[in-house]
């Protein structure tokens, strides 16, 4: 059995029922672009220390297989070093090999997260640029709640409560392509301001007959991911705060929501 066909097993048999859809999709594109280009042909109880060394050494200088491609960062190499340990350990578990060749080598974690707020005024300059974008509805929403863009796109009309000025949050609902797919029940619930409200209820007056809160006008379906953080862009653009990253509306969200006197643990609830 080679490793391609060790992994091809581990993805349907494991990783497809434990992990999220968005997560499975990711784990693919991994493998696909660099663990099997490198490796895929190697039988799996002839893999190596050595091989996965040579191997983990190359994509850190020269990225994937594709021509002109340059070297990998430290968390691509992190991200591909932990999925192929994390497959060898179940075939270690399966009893196809005795040990497992990727855990000679360790990629530690970032001792420091970069992470920058928005100001007050910039706060200002970032939403005023989302509202001549007309983006205004769904980033005010991500930036006074901290959701994620996955949680963003796979909103629903029934999600909003707008007598409790309240949004629940599915968890294990998420967008694969272009398509709301349910993987579990599992809930929060967070307090919405009425100036959200009101952008909401407007959003939803242009496209009341869609069960989805937020709806690309030309496919009718979901935004991606990729779609959010485009439109992210457009607005740093055009307010001109080419630092601020998506994540960064999360990041400013709770340290404004820690000194308006939110409790820590509440905090760690709604995001």
């Amino acid at each position: 059995m080679t490793l391609q066909e060790y992994i091809s097993f581990w993805q349907e048999t494991y990783d497809k029922h434990q992990s999220r859809p968005t997560t499975y999709a990711a784990h693919n594109y991994v493998f696909k672009n660099h663990i099997l280009p490198g490796l895929g042909d190697i039988p799996l109880s002839e893999l190596t220390s050595e091989m996965i060394g040579d191997f983990l050494e190359e994509r850190r200088r020269f990225g994937n297989h594709r021509p002109g491609s340059s070297g990998l960062g430290e968390e691509t190499m992190r991200h591909i070093h932990r999925l192929l340990q994390q497959c060898l350990d179940q075939a270690m578990r399966d009893g196809l090999i005795s040990d497992n060749p990727a855990r000679a080598f360790h990629y530690s974690k970032p001792k420091k997260v970069n992470a920058d707020v928005l100001t007050p005024l910039e706060m200002e300059d970032y939403l005023d640029a989302a509202e001549r974008l007309g983006y205004l509805p769904m980033f005010m929403l991500a930036l006074t709640t901290g959701l994620r863009q996955g949680e963003l796109i796979a909103l629903k009309w029934s999600d909003l409560d707008i007598e409790n000025w309240t949004l629940t949050i599915a968890e294990n609902r998420a967008v694969v392509r272009r398509e709301l797919v349910e993987y579990g029940s599992q809930t929060r619930t967070i307090a919405l301001t009425p100036e959200v409200i009101d952008l909401l209820i407007r959003e939803h007056d242009k496209h009341p007959s869609s069960p989805l809160m937020f709806m690309h006008p030309a496919t009718l379906k979901p935004y991606s991911p990729q779609m959010v953080r485009r439109m992210h862009d457009e607005i740093i653009k055009e307010a001109g705060l080419d630092h601020i990253r998506f994540t960064d509306l999360r990041h400013t969200c709770a340290v404004l929501s820690l000194r308006n006197g939110l409790e820590t643990k509440e905090l760690a609830r709604m995001l």
